[in-house]
């Protein structure tokens, strides 16, 4: 299924359709996204602003394509964390120091996106949608947890899942420097799931 926004015909492994998403990461490493136009995105693609609206209706539309092709990445790390049981400090420190390589990387872009997000249905419908693939299985985890005597009772799982989101979320956007808030976020995130419960490491 394409992405919102793409144009129907051209197969995603174009090669001028990705060359106009390759175009876009590339600037997106030196500028902001605001400051980036559909005549950069054509040049850097070697092609017309017209050939341009045959991919992609507008730039939005690109954005929109760069993000979906983000979501597996964004997710990619989590599963041990997500499917495990227990308060797994190592487990949290991996799911999290992926997202931060992904935010050094993507910075720029996830950040002008979720900026735009407010008045722009297909980047809100995208990060509704990761936000929801979280939240439900965080909100398991935090379910199985309580079930087993691993986690304290609080506030719905679903809700406390959905604050842990937010939490990160607003974290990530604001840090100069990703990295170097992982090991705040996991301390953070473990004493809302477990409150002050020992905390268990892979491996030890």
């Amino acid at each position: 299924m394409n992405a919102p926004g793409r144009r129907r015909g051209p197969s995603k492994g174009d090669r001028r359709e990705q060359a106009i998403l390759e175009t876009a990461r590339t600037l997106l490493a030196s500028k902001p996204l605001a400051d980036i136009t559909i005549d950069d995105l054509a040049a850097g693609a070697e092609i017309s602003r017209s050939s341009f609206y045959f991919y992609f209706d507008s730039k939005l539309a690109v954005v929109v394509a760069l993000l979906h092709d983000l979501t597996g990445e964004l997710l990619a790390d989590a599963g041990p964390w997500l499917d495990g049981t227990g308060p797994d400090e190592e487990s949290l420190r991996t799911a999290l120091a992926g997202l931060a390589t992904l935010w050094r990387s993507h910075g720029r872009l996830l950040t002008g996106a979720l900026a735009a997000a407010p008045g722009c249905p297909p980047i809100a419908q995208w990060r509704a949608g990761l936000r929801e693939a979280h939240v439900s299985r965080l909100a398991a985890r935090i379910e199985r947890d309580r079930a087993a005597g691993l986690a304290p009772d609080g506030p719905a799982p679903a809700v406390l899942a959905g604050m842990v989101d937010d939490l990160r979320l607003a974290t990530f956007v604001s840090a100069a420097d990703p990295d170097a808030i992982v090991g705040d976020l996991v301390t953070v995130e473990l004493r809302m799931l477990y409150g002050d419960l020992p905390i268990r490491r892979s491996g030890g």
